[in-house]
């Protein structure tokens, strides 16, 4: 698979996980629904601004737009990902039950 392969199954992937049509992240990113669309259809291919605005709108790091999922799998890339979002949202957690308890943080 061809990078810009990876990209628009990548783009289209996450913009589905976000639960925007292609017109509402066009919109968001200031482009014309059918650019997006042919972006999505490897017949066009984004500048390196464009790529960083649309990241910037799926609220996700640029690279995963480049990231191959078996790549991703392989590496762990996909799971240290999640990981490291977890174990920041559990010590959010976990500091706003202490503070809710009347421990101070140190």
């Amino acid at each position: 698979m061809s990078l810009r392969d990876v990209f628009s199954k990548n783009l289209k992937f996450y913009r589905k996980k976000m639960c925007y049509s292609q017109q509402q992240l066009a919109e968001r990113c200031n482009i014309a629904t059918n650019y997006l669309s042919e972006i999505e259809r490897g017949q066009k291919f984004p500048s390196v601004d464009m790529i960083e605005h649309i990241s910037t709108e799926l609220k996700i790091p640029p690279y995963l737009l480049f990231i191959d999922s078996k790549t991703a799998v392989n590496n762990n890339l996909l799971t240290k990902k999640r990981n490291e979002e977890f174990s920041e949202k559990l010590l959010s957690e976990v500091s706003n039950i202490l503070k809710e308890y009347g421990f101070s943080e140190s």
